[in-house]
């Protein structure tokens, strides 16, 4: 899949000198784009930096020549249009690039320069739920085995499938009340590239546990009671 910078992504542009600032949010394994707008003659130069911790020169090409650094050999490919392309991209590729345009015409011309700030993430896997009933209330928790930069959160259904109300985070704890039985809940896990949701869950499921609990608890008592009525007998 060949994802354009046109497209699919939040653009964010803001003109500073020459200067100009494209974010590209991307999935892990994806082809990405980098435009190359070129406005020159027949005489220009284009540079393809990455711009980490070291900048390194990745590409150019112009004025007869041509050259691509050895780690990406394979990776980086340019188009007949002049645009580049990123195969197979992972999280590590995530950094700021800088493409640098220089037209050697007649007239002087200031260096065009186009920063990308490339994100890649893993999408998320479909969330694991777990619950947990207690006597007063059911405690549900949500996870995911994959996923980078993942938010979650819950949302609680009406038995008709219109959502009644949204609870951020991973847990969430319901008291009991006359109306628990009247919602269902599902999960809701999101990065910048993708989206999964769990199985609906209706809380019923705890009503026999806390029945359960319930006859647990008023057997303890009585014994406790008849127990303490031989005590008081005896003595």
């Amino acid at each position: 899949m060949l994802v354009s910078v046109f497209h699919l992504f939040i653009l964010c542009v803001t003109e500073i000198s020459a200067i100009s600032m494209t974010i590209i949010n991307a999935t892990t394994g994806e082809q990405v784009l980098f435009p190359v707008p070129i406005h020159c003659g027949a005489q220009y130069e284009v540079t393809f930096l990455s711009k980490s911790i070291i900048i390194a020169k990745l590409v150019s090409w112009g004025m007869k020549t041509f050259h691509k650094h050895t780690l990406y050999e394979n990776r980086l490919q340019r188009h007949t249009n002049d645009s580049l392309v990123l195969q197979n991209v992972q999280i590590n590729d995530t950094k700021l690039y800088e493409i640098q345009i220089e037209c050697y015409n007649t007239v002087v011309m200031p260096m065009k320069e186009t920063v990308f700030d490339l994100q890649v993430f893993e999408p998320v896997s479909k969330p694991s739920m777990t619950i947990y009933c207690s006597i007063t209330s059911v405690n549900l928790s949500c996870s995911v085995s994959k996923g980078t930069n993942v938010t979650l959160y819950w949302e609680e259904q009406s038995l008709s499938g219109t959502i009644h109300r949204i609870y951020d985070g991973a847990k969430l704890v319901i008291n009991y009340g006359h109306e628990q039985d009247q919602y269902k809940y599902k999960c809701v896990a999101q990065n910048p590239v993708s989206n999964a949701t769990s199985d609906l869950q209706i809380l019923e499921m705890c009503n026999g546990d806390i029945s359960k609990a319930l006859i647990v608890i008023a057997y303890i008592c009585y014994k406790v009671i008849i127990c303490d009525k031989r005590g008081r007998i005896n003595n």
